[in-house]
């Protein structure tokens, strides 16, 4: 049985005990908030990053798999020849979430950005007409055209495939 000096001292400090327990719960309390909280936050940003490379990786493929159509085209026989420009449609609204992304992935697919912005202004300069939607290039140009097409398809397939060894594109 319990001495009757123990029970004394429980009771007289029984409010200052009740208070450490108390206080022992709310900080485990807060600690496991905190925690579960932090691990939410993760598997969001695990999440934004898988989605993030599967929409970089399909978009890409795509572009680099219409250069690839130009790259094995026969040269045509006009004066003109008519190119569609480059409309990127997911990659520059997300732009901004690239820092998702790791280092190393960040540098391939700025690079492919670069590519595609570069071939078109590539593009603009060996033109002789431009319009909003199209360019107009001379048979002259169609060697330099075909360079371009393939340079710039291989930098968006090198982004495809630092995307895809991540595992998640």
């Amino acid at each position: 049985m319990i001495e009757p000096d123990v029970l004394a001292v429980v009771e007289r400090f029984q409010t200052t005990l009740v208070g450490l327990v108390g206080f022992a719960g709310v900080i485990w309390t807060l600690r496991a908030s905190s925690r579960a909280a932090r691990e939410e936050h993760q598997r969001l940003q695990l999440s934004k990053r898988t989605a993030l490379r599967r929409l970089l990786a399909a978009e890409f493929r795509n572009y680099s798999r219409a250069l690839r159509k130009n790259i094995e085209a026969k040269p045509p026989h006009d004066e003109l020849l008519s190119v569609g420009r480059v409309k990127r449609l997911l990659s520059e609204q997300l732009t901004a979430d690239l820092g998702l992304l790791e280092l190393d992935e960040i540098d391939v697919v700025v690079n492919a950005l670069i590519s595609l912005d570069g071939m078109e202004h590539f593009l603009e300069n060996i033109s002789s007409q431009t319009s909003e939607t199209r360019f107009l290039l001379p048979m002259e140009a169609w060697d330099d055209f075909q360079r371009a097409n393939s340079t710039t398809s291989d930098a968006l397939d090198y982004a495809v495939q630092a995307l895809e060894l991540s595992g998640e594109a």
